[in-house]
């Protein structure tokens, strides 16, 4: 972010240009604080509880240390040359935060993990697990509006009819399908959780022990940002694979994309790049995020 303020190209610093700022920087911290807002309920409800907590902290790991690794990837291409060199750090920062996807649980085990307990729920409730948390959100929604709940709710209830689809067609049986069940669950759970956490910073009700790095206003707009990639994620690449392993007909993808409901999802992006713009003014601290 210092770099971009400094180097000037085509007449004006990159800090100006969307094509820097909403490719290499804004994305990438609204992953980051969406996985950090995982981390952080996780570790309130270990804390307050002797729930077994396994699962989440397979989410946890995994989305952190995604979000970080393409991060860092993204930092050497924001420094374009200088990403190399000692002297900017980040082609450390890269090597560093690259085993992180590896070491206690590659990002794969993670992806098993999360797919087969969450798995065991869906079935549980035949179905209703994702459908019960959509309502959750759509409920705080309806008192706390403009914090991503609604986007987040989208995605549980897209998320549980994948999910029950690949059960009809048993589609769990393909252990690539059951791993990218396990990242679309990752996805939509840290999105429902950046949306709550949206919520009580506008209410002042975050943990003391809160890392608080963005106002609640901006808060509620990364939310929003990563709740659109979620929602977008799980019914677009959801659908692909549950079509990849013959999961539903050729005279039956209308119907099921109508049940994913992905023209609510599309609705939902509108707006995103207002909210892109607004996270760089509060990032560069220019008078529109103020």
């Amino acid at each position: 972010i210092p770099y971009s303020t400094e180097r000037i190209q085509g007449g004006s610093p990159l800090s100006e240009k969307q094509g820097y700022t909403h490719k290499l920087i804004i994305p990438h911290v609204a992953r980051l604080e969406a996985a950090r807002a995982y981390i952080e309920e996780t570790a309130e409800r270990i804390d307050s509880s002797d729930e077994k907590l396994n699962t989440e902290g397979a989410i946890a790991k995994y989305m952190a240390t995604e979000a970080g690794n393409l991060a860092a990837d993204a930092s050497i291409q924001a420094l374009g040359g200088y990403g190399y060199t000692k002297e900017y750090m980040v082609e450390k920062i890269k090597r560093d935060v690259r085993i992180t996807t590896i070491y206690e649980g590659t990002s794969e085990i993670m992806e098993m993990t999360i797919c087969r307990d969450r798995w065991q729920l869906h079935l549980k409730t035949r179905g209703q697990h994702y459908h019960e948390l959509a309502r959750e959100m759509e409920a705080l929604h309806a008192q706390h509006p403009g914090s991503g709940c609604d986007i987040a709710a989208l995605g549980f209830h897209a998320l549980a009819e994948v999910l029950e689809k690949s059960r009809l067609g048993r589609l769990t049986r393909n252990q690539h399908v059951l791993f990218r069940l396990g990242e679309l669950i990752a996805y939509a759970e840290v999105a429902g959780s950046m949306a709550k956490r949206a919520v009580r910073a506008k209410t002042g009700q975050l943990n003391p022990k809160a890392d608080i790095r963005f106002s609640p206003e901006a808060l509620a707009a990364l939310s929003r940002i990563f709740a659109r990639d979620a929602a977008m994620k799980v019914a677009e690449e959801g659908m692909r694979w549950v079509c990849g392993a013959d999961g539903v007909s050729a005279g039956d993808i209308a119907a099921f994309e109508q049940a994913v409901n992905l023209t609510a999802i599309l609705r939902a992006q509108a707006g995103l790049m207002g909210d892109m713009d607004f996270v760089g003014d509060v990032l560069y601290e220019r008078d529109a995020g103020k």
